[in-house]
Formats: structure tokens, C-alpha cells, sequence
């Protein structure tokens, strides 16, 4: 032996320092995540059913109805009107908007059954419908956002007239308008998930693919700091409407920025090690027709495609790259 460590431990030995390093950054980056709030697909961070208010029984004027956060809440605004009352479930007072703000009646059953999305709250006996009204201040303003059971369809499972006909289903809750009565119709259409098995097997082919190109190409691994920096701006795209999450990809576009203008290929590593973390967490957008944020769902989808792809093959080729046997050096000629 000449004291010299072998070729293949040394390229282990390198593959753990460089890796380790992007692992421990990546995790530095995401630890603070916390889940998605997915409901089930019924609402929030996404969901299968796209919730829509499509006009009014009677005369509405004077208040703004909608739907927000894809279904999982409604949105009345006060404009014109002097006093608008919510009825709940067993048409009691729930909600009130006057020049005062909005309040809310704490002897409605609405107001416990709506405290979560599966009305698991069961109310006390001093909420009933013949109950005096108990009104609370709320708030100053002049709009109100609420949970109602009555606009969206709770099963993960759609009922079969749903998907027989997905575009008839209405749901119809009653307000009060200045002393009139009206009524918000809300259409509930539900909307087929996405192919999750057809998605992920077309992201494993084409990262399969860039894999072998950055093996066998000098030319493309040069593009590593580039390609890094696209995956990364495709996860800041993907991350939907969590400001954690866009925190952490807004970090890691910057990192992989830093390793594009220094051109710095151990930066580069670890810049598409965060990414991969960072997308692998966003399978959820394979599973839901409709996600929340900026980006529409089929654009959030081929954005997490594409950083998925970009930074799984950087880190792959990379530890191909680590473990394949390297050519010993020539031998020096004895003097």
C-alpha cells in the first residue's frame, strides 16, 4: 500500500460531504413547512368541486354574494343596503350586517355547526330556531366570510347524480334584504380529479431521460447551474397559496441565482436538493382538480412537473456520477 486513499472510497467520501451538505440546507429550508389544508378535496388548499354563485331568487340589490377559497367559504358584502340578516339551517337569524358592522347570533345552530367544515359541534339547548336571538359584534366592517354546509358536498365520494349530471346541482340559502327577502343560488359542479398514476409515471420517464443526458453529456452538465435556476423558479410557480411555502421556494430561486452567476456546481446540488424536497411535498396538486393560489391547478400541476424532473435528475446524475468507478491515475516513472 502507498498510504493513498482508493479511488471509489475517496468518490464516497465526496458524495457524502457534498450530499449531507445539500440534505442539511434543504431540511434548514423546509423544516418550518407544515402540511396543506387539503380538506379532502372538498375545499381550501384544493378540491374537486368548483363552487359558483350564479345569480339570485328575488331582489338582491344592495349585496354582493360569492364564493371564496374554492367553495369552502362564502362571501357577503353589505353595499348599498341598510341591513342584510343570513338565515341558518332552520331558517334563524345567523348573521346580521347593519351600519354597525356584522354580528352574529350565538343562539343559532348555524353558529356552532359551522364552527368546522363537518358540522361535529353539536349546538347546546339554548340555540334553537325559537330562540332570542343573542347578537355579538364581530366586526366594523361591512363584509362577511362563513362556512355554510349548504354549498358543497362533503363525501369524497360524489353522489351518483352528481356525476351524471355535474352542472344541475343548486344549492339556495335565504337573506334578508332591507326587509326583503332574496335568495343566493349557488351552483356546485363536481369536476373529476387528475390521472396522479399518469402524471407521476411521465415525470419518472422524462427525469429517467435527463438523467442519462447529464451522465453521458459533458455539453448538458454545463447547463446545470441554468437548469437549476428553471426548477426553482418552476416550484416558486407550483407552491400554490401557503406563504410558508413560497418563502421557501423564493429562498431557493435566490440560491440557485447565487449558483448560476458563480457557476458553481456543488451549489448548484444544493440548490436542486431543496427543490426536490420542496416539490416532492406538492404531490397533492396530482390529486385535485382545483388548488388554491395565483396559478390555476393545471398550472401549478406542470410546475411541480418540471421542478420534480429539473432537480431529481441534477441530484441523480450527480450521485451517478459519485459512484462510478473513476480511471486510476498514470503512474509516475521511477527516477
Amino acid at each position: 500500500m502507498n498510504g493513498k486513499v482508493p479511488p471509489l472510497r475517496d468518490n464516497f467520501r465526496q458524495m457524502k460531504r457534498s450530499f449531507v451538505g445539500a440534505l442539511l440546507i434543504a431540511f434548514v429550508l423546509l423544516s418550518p413547512a407544515s402540511p396543506a389544508l387539503a380538506h379532502g378535496g372538498d375545499g381550501g388548499a384544493s378540491s374537486d368541486y368548483e363552487v359558483v354563485v350564479t345569480g339570485y331568487s328575488g331582489d338582491a340589490t344592495g349585496v354582493v354574494v360569492r364564493s371564496v377559497d374554492l367553495g369552502s367559504r362564502i362571501e357577503l358584502v353589505r353595499t348599498t343596503a341598510k341591513e342584510v340578516i343570513v338565515t341558518g339551517y332552520s331558517a334563524e337569524p345567523y348573521l346580521r350586517l347593519d351600519s354597525k358592522g356584522v354580528w352574529e347570533n350565538f343562539n343559532s345552530p348555524a353558529h356552532y355547526l359551522n364552527l368546522d367544515r363537518f358540522a361535529s359541534k353539536t349546538p347546546p339547548e339554548s340555540a334553537s330556531a325559537d330562540a332570542t336571538p343573542d347578537w355579538h359584534l364581530m366586526s366594523s366592517g361591512s363584509s362577511v366570510r362563513w362556512h355554510d354546509h349548504r354549498t358543497h358536498w362533503m363525501s369524497s365520494t360524489p353522489r351518483e347524480d352528481v356525476v351524471a349530471q355535474p352542472d344541475v346541482e343548486r344549492v339556495i340559502f335565504p337573506l334578508s334584504i332591507d326587509g326583503r327577502e332574496a335568495s343566493a343560488i349557488v351552483k356546485v359542479t363536481w369536476l373529476p380529479p387528475p390521472n396522479k398514476t399518469g402524471w407521476l409515471m411521465a415525470i419518472s420517464v422524462l427525469a429517467a431521460l435527463l438523467i442519462v443526458g447529464l451522465v453521458l453529456s459533458e455539453r448538458l452538465r454545463r447547463l446545470v447551474p441554468l437548469l437549476a435556476a428553471v426548477g426553482a423558479l418552476a416550484a416558486l410557480v407550483g407552491q400554490g397559496s401557503s406563504s410558508a411555502r413560497l418563502l421557501m421556494a423564493t429562498a431557493a430561486v435566490l440560491l440557485a441565482a447565487a449558483a448560476l452567476r458563480s457557476s458553481r456546481a456543488q451549489l448548484s446540488l444544493v440548490a436542486a436538493g431543496a427543490v426536490f424536497v420542496l416539490a416532492a411535498t406538492r404531490l397533492d396538486v396530482f390529486e385535485h382538480a382545483l388548488l388554491q393560489g395565483a396559478v390555476a391547478g393545471g398550472g401549478q400541476r406542470i410546475a411541480i412537473s418540471a421542478a420534480l424532473i429539473i432537480s431529481a435528475s441534477i441530484v441523480f446524475a450527480q450521485i451517478v456520477t459519485w459512484l462510478s468507478p473513476k480511471p486510476a491515475p498514470a503512474a509516475q516513472p521511477a527516477e
